[in-house]
């Protein structure tokens, strides 16, 4: 038996990549989300829509990476 390393190497660089990108986008759509809904209960209305459309948006690009790994992993998608 032989193993490709450099196909394994590969593979480990994008499981790394991809998982700091999409914790990164899930912490950002929080934060968004949370950050609107302080300034909303604090009374300020300037921005709050734009912040949370934003936030929504991170969650909805998180949601999509995740399907797209899982398209990537699962033969019968193809």
């Amino acid at each position: 038996m032989k193993i490709d390393w450099t196909a394994l190497g590969v593979v480990g660089v994008v499981s790394i990549v991809a998982s700091v990108v999409f914790v990164l986008l899930l912490s950002l759509g929080v934060r968004f989300v949370s950050a609107a809904q302080v300034r909303t209960a604090g009374g300020t209305t300037g921005g709050t829509g734009a912040t949370r459309g934003l936030g929504y948006a991170f969650l909805a690009l998180a949601g999509l990476l995740v399907l797209f790994c899982l398209w990537l992993i699962v033969p019968q998608f193809h």
